[in-house]
């Protein structure tokens, strides 16, 4: 949500300079430049142990910063206090007190800030509306589900007002429909609240659909930012294009047998003569070492040449299925059927990749164009 007008730090809601982060002699975060607008909703998204966590930290000010600097807004904040950062942050725990309703948990801060007793109930009240609370501030936790418990949580970082939201994985304790749910409802808040809102999550499907900007982390580095669809579309990496959609998409190893006037002719290893014309503005040499990358949904069933897939597991989704087999060298290779509702399962089939639908990757996993 850009904002529009201003200079570019007016409109910087968190912006991150040669961020890194070292426990001993291990780096975790290994220069780390960022910069998310005011307003956006950005999401960290990367598998285990990437460094997403530790960088949401780094901003909330819970873990130092080894080298680099952090501001938010237009104040540096490196080495501030947590609590003078302006920022709230939702974690994976409820961490709510049991004892308390759900009005003092969400007056909580307000209270130990010492503010206003009318202050504190106008501010509950606001965000219990924004978060459909209203009816339960008399009960304790206890008494609600997880989803409402979740609710209260965001609700208290609500009524402080901060420049920007941190969340820590904040759905990963709820089952699959709650967290569906929850995705929805967070959509909806932020476009109500217009706050800056920064997230974690090792789940990429949450990443799509929550996010204004991606940041896709691995190895503590940045490997691709964007909005979804931008990395989904064009990934400039192995890593980016394996963990941007799901089902993942496949890769299969493959040699340039030419170069033509646009592009490339690309003969898959172990496939016998099976090869696929790519067109690529800066085509590798004739011999390269390539790996191709090709999307479940782009591969389409053809009664014509392709690859040929001996389908073991189907899995039916109702308006669509994702077939799951191997080709003849093993490869594991996955193609969407659109409205399927037949099992193809011990049958053998052939797809081919729609035009215009190939990735291609060089030996060191970065894209070709």
């Amino acid at each position: 949500m850009n904002m529009g007008g201003g200079t570019a730090m007016e409109d910087m809601g968190v912006h991150l300079q040669g961020v890194q982060k070292s426990f001993g002699p291990m780096k975790v975060i290994r220069g780390v430049d960022m910069e998310i607008r005011r307003g956006e909703f950005a999401v960290f998204v990367g598998p285990s142990g990437c460094g997403k966590s530790t960088l949401l930290r780094m901003v909330a000010g819970l873990e130092d910063t080894t080298d680099g600097k952090i501001h938010i807004g237009e104040r540096e904040v490196t080495d501030e206090d947590p609590a003078d950062r302006g920022v709230a942050m939702v974690f994976q725990s409820y961490a709510l007190y049991p004892h308390l309703s759900v009005f003092e948990n969400m007056a909580f801060s307000l209270r130990l800030a010492k503010r206003p007793k009318a202050e504190v109930t106008k501010k509950v009240q606001e965000a219990a509306a924004i978060l459909q609370l209203t009816d339960h501030l008399e009960k304790k936790p206890s008494q609600l589900s997880g989803g409402q418990r979740q609710r209260v949580a965001i609700g208290r970082a609500i009524v402080r007002a901060p420049e920007v939201f941190l969340f820590d994985e904040p759905l990963s304790n709820l089952d699959a429909e709650l967290r569906v749910q929850m995705r929805l409802e967070l959509a909806r808040l932020h476009k109500a609240l217009g706050a800056t809102m920064i997230y974690v999550t090792h789940d990429q499907v949450e990443a799509m659909t929550l996010a204004d900007k991606i940041f896709v982390l691995q190895g503590g580095y940045v490997q691709q930012s964007g909005a979804p669809l931008d990395l989904y579309d064009d990934p400039s990496n192995r890593f980016v294009a394996g963990f941007i959609g799901s089902p993942s998409m496949n890769f299969f190893a493959a040699t340039v047998t030419a170069r033509t006037a646009g592009g490339i002719t690309a003969q898959l290893d172990g496939q016998g003569d099976q090869s696929f014309d790519v067109a690529l503005e800066n085509p590798p040499a004739e011999g390269a070492k390539i790996t191709i990358g090709i999307r479940p949904e782009h591969l389409s069933l053809t009664d014509g040449p392709g690859l040929r897939v001996a389908v073991d597991v189907a899995e039916e989704l109702g308006g669509m299925s994702y077939q799951h087999g191997t080709l003849e060298g093993g490869e594991p290779v996955i193609f969407q059927q659109s409205g399927a509702r037949h099992d193809m399962g011990g049958t053998t089939q052939t797809v081919t990749p729609e035009g215009g639908r190939i990735f291609v990757f060089d030996e060191e996993d970065k894209r070709i164009r």
